[in-house]
């Protein structure tokens, strides 16, 4: 199906918000309830754990377990760590290490970094499924295993008192999420309803990374449609590509934003980046070359390219300024896309194989916390100068598939922290943080080293 040219859905409202969300598919979360039993370990006691995993793999367990010495119950929560296979461990299988243990209740006598998950490929299933406890030797060999008495994948309206007690204290967030009365969520807006501007910018067409630059643009209209969902505010949905995907569709687009003092805006490029020699500019310009006119301009020599690019380019900090003058009470923009010189581009990374989860749900306080309490604005980019930026056909690009998984994990009622901590300087941080440390285990293959990604960002309170 071909995308028109500015594709523009006009305050979509909510029975048609409803719809669509029922239908998402995007970054997700997979809970488990385990039992098990490990005698050296504490008695017969029966060990009871909840594990929360990501679709990025990182995650939590929570372990409780009635110590008979102590005559209470303990609980400690680890990270989770995929490892690589030990020797004594067949193809199918795969560990989850238990890392940085902490004590939430009471004080575990039990060195849980010593032991790990194991999970295994069943056939028929997309994704791996739990299946033992194992004790390990400090080189990660497997010493001893024993299969979990119980073990259940879980969707978030099985997750109740009876799952977490034991597990969660009564005032953590994460059980009041789970286990108070539901509500329809939202804040009752009366007449004075905001609306959710989201313009998203994709190279879509291009033959290196317009496939993962179409994942980005499919996920974030995904996200999106849910946020304003949950918060029951109107959504304009505007997609610039195809025929309008130059500078005078940008400004054209630019031109129709007209938001309220209470609206929201995001704006979204996913595609080719470069900079100029701009002391004061450390961001990138966005690659605008209409389609028709690109096999021409590969083939010009450097000074007419140049030349070509500064009829065919804006700049990310020049959108961004034009965006914060329409006076929105908040303004998101990205630049997921190269800050080198215009002749190196956005290079398609190797797949990393990992299974996409389900979708998650969002938390209405969450999300109102984030996009209506907060008056903001920030620009935020993937790349500082000299660097590129990362894309996959199946995840789309690293920054934005790092942001969206940020996002989940701190919108979704298995979010465990402070409200407060629910802000934008704490998303883009976070997002930041994970793309530097995600970045250096994928191979470049335009400079046969590792990806080096540096984002950053700037923020102002509106």
């Amino acid at each position: 199906m071909k995308s028109k040219q500015i594709i523009r859905n006009k305050k979509i409202f909510l029975p048609l918000i409803l719809f669509l969300s029922i239908s998402l598919n995007t970054i997700g979360q997979s809970f488990y309830h385990l039992q098990f039993a490990y005698p050296e370990l504490n008695h017969n006691s029966i060990f009871k754990a909840f594990l929360i995993q990501y679709d990025d793999n990182d995650g939590i367990v929570r372990i409780g377990y009635f110590d008979s010495l102590q005559q209470k119950q303990i609980i400690t929560e680890c990270q989770i760590q995929w490892s690589t296979q030990p020797t004594n461990l067949d193809s199918t299988n795969y560990l989850i290490k238990l890392v940085n243990p902490k004590s939430i209740q009471g004080v575990s006598s039990i060195h849980f970094e010593l032991f790990a998950f194991i999970f295994k490929s069943i056939k028929g299933e997309q994704v791996k499924q739990p299946v033992s406890f194992a004790s390990l030797s400090s080189n990660g060999t497997i010493i001893k295993s024993m299969d979990f008495l119980n073990q259940n994948s879980l969707t978030e309206s099985d997750i109740n008192e009876k799952i977490l007690d034991g597990l969660f204290l009564s005032d953590e967030p994460i059980y009041k999420n789970y286990t108070k009365a539901k509500s329809r969520g939202g804040p009752n807006w009366g007449k004075s309803i905001p609306t959710l501007h989201v313009y998203i910018l994709a190279d879509l067409f291009d033959t290196h990374i317009g496939v993962g630059c179409d994942e980005d643009r499919k996920k974030l209209i995904q996200f999106y449609t849910s946020v304003a969902t949950r918060l029951k505010i109107r959504l304009d949905t505007v997609i610039i590509t195809n025929e309008r995907y130059n500078r005078s569709g940008v400004q054209m687009a630019l031109d129709s934003l007209k938001p309220g003092t209470n609206d929201i805006v995001v704006f979204h490029y996913t595609g080719h980046g470069f900079n100029r020699e701009d002391p004061n500019d450390p961001y990138p310009n966005l690659f605008l070359v209409p389609y028709p006119d690109r096999p021409v301009w590969e083939n010009l020599k450097a000074k007419e390219q140049e030349e070509a690019l500064r009829n065919a380019t804006m700049g990310i900090q020049e959108i961004y300024k034009i965006i914060v003058s329409k006076g929105a009470r908040l303004n998101c923009v990205f630049s997921d896309c190269c800050n080198t010189e215009y002749k190196l581009k956005n290079v398609p990374m190797i797949d990393d194989g990992k299974t996409k989860r389900g979708f998650f749900t969002l938390y209405p306080d969450y999300c109102k916390k984030l996009f209506i309490d907060e008056r903001a604005s920030f620009l935020a980019t993937a790349v500082k100068k000299g660097e590129q930026a990362a894309s996959n056909a199946r995840i789309g690009s690293l920054y934005t598939d790092n942001y969206l998984q940020i996002l989940g994990k701190y919108l979704t009622p298995a979010y465990n922290g402070s409200i407060e901590d629910v802000n934008w300087n704490s998303i883009l941080i976070n997002t930041d943080d994970k793309t530097k440390a995600t970045a250096p285990t994928i191979y470049n293959r335009l400079t046969k080293a590792a990806f080096n990604m540096s984002p950053f960002f700037e923020i102002q309170k509106n």
